[in-house]
């Protein structure tokens, strides 16, 4: 089997990003790339990416300047054989290698690893967890990902609304928090008094580079029970980081930013936070986080991946999810936007006892909707060499 082409397709929502009055939920992702990679053989892998679409594009598909040392990531993977993933994925790193092999670039190689995997469990007609090496379980608990709402009210109103859908768990996140760290304990306090105690609250993006005023927070914090607090320090800060970790009785999680496993090696090491969450499309495709999940394992932390676009990347999370012999949850975007939910043409669907089935079908085990892909795509590119 020979890979004979990428396709890139652009797409942007009707919608800008953030939670808008009248909205029921945030109205991101604006942009969103779908990548598809076909081979000879008929059998095509897809992928999204949760970067910019415009810059993947163009790592993507660049010229050579210096071959194989820094060109695109093209030329790097057509006319190879997708089962070879260490290899393609060795050879991107190091067509990247001048112009910035971390990085964005990660981000590029990350998407077109994830089509990969794709192709290679629809080739042997066995979904990617297995193809992964262990389909350990069937379902994994979902959280509900949205904003924070900027009133203890609003924050009432929305643990109404997660739990009337069926979820057991629920993550807040930016927004007013991001602006004034210290209106996360109101917030939190309203979204746990309506929850009880029935219910996993975690929360995201103080990003604050006051280490001191993290600690007092997550201090506050911890007398509303929250699973963890996510990023309440910029993800570069791994001195900061290892402060808090040690400061407090929270969990702390950081990773979705990261690319590769020198960065999270780092984060596991210096920063000692207590939860990894690598995103597939940034931090190496399948084929690193892989390899990050033995990481994890034998350092004591966990792996809960970010998926925040739409169900392809949810999808491919579940999967390695499924991989981990103890996972925890699964990122489950609230999104009212299209490019979320309407790029297959089989949605994942909560169950009612709050968790997602991980995909059966070959490969991710969802189909892409190619009528919705053209309704958003803005920008289209077909790669051949």
């Amino acid at each position: 089997m020979k890979i004979t082409s990428i396709e890139l397709s652009v797409l942007e929502s009707p919608y800008a990003y953030g939670m808008a009055d009248e909205a029921t939920d945030s109205r991101g992702p604006k942009y969103a790339l779908i990548v598809k990679v076909n081979t000879d053989e008929g059998i095509s892998g897809i992928a999204d990416c949760d970067s910019h679409p415009h810059i993947m594009k163009t790592l993507i598909d660049a010229p050579t300047y210096i071959a194989g040392f820094c060109e695109g990531l093209k030329h790097a993977v057509i006319g190879k054989n997708p089962w070879e993933y260490d290899k393609i994925w060795s050879d991107m790193y190091r067509a990247s290698f001048y112009h910035g092999r971390r990085g964005a670039a990660i981000h590029a190689m990350s998407a077109i690893d994830v089509c990969l995997w794709d192709i290679i469990g629809k080739a042997a007609r066995q979904p990617v967890s297995v193809m992964l090496g262990a389909r350990n379980h069937e379902r994994i608990t979902a959280y509900a990902s949205t904003l924070f709402r900027p009133t203890p009210e609003g924050m009432k109103e929305a643990v109404r609304k997660y739990r009337d859908l069926g979820f057991k768990a629920m993550k807040f996140g930016w927004g007013v928090v991001t602006e004034d760290p210290r209106k996360a304990v109101k917030l939190v306090e309203a979204a746990r008094e309506e929850a009880g105690q029935e219910m996993d609250i975690m929360i995201d993006g103080m990003w604050t580079s006051d280490v001191k005023l993290a600690i007092q927070i997550v201090k506050e914090l911890e007398r509303y029970n929250v699973f963890f607090v996510e990023e309440p320090l910029k993800s570069d800060n791994l001195e900061g980081y290892r402060k808090l970790s040690n400061a407090v009785n929270a969990r702390i999680a950081c990773g979705e930013q990261l690319g590769g496993l020198y960065e999270y090696r780092q984060l596991i090491t210096e920063g000692d936070v207590d939860v990894i969450q690598p995103d597939i499309t940034r931090a190496g495709g399948l084929t690193e986080t892989r390899k990050l999940v033995t990481m994890v394992e034998q350092a004591g932390k966990l792996l809960i991946p970010h998926a925040w676009t739409s169900d392809i990347l949810t999808a491919a999370s579940l999967h390695l999810n499924a991989y981990q012999l103890n996972p925890v949850f699964q990122e489950f975007c609230t999104n009212d936007t299209p490019l979320s939910r309407d790029l297959v043409l089989n949605p994942l669907r909560l169950e009612a006892d709050g968790t997602l089935q991980v995909p059966g079908g070959p490969g991710l085990g969802v189909e892409l909707n190619e009528e919705a892909v053209r309704k958003y795509t803005t920008d289209y590119v077909l790669i051949t060499a």
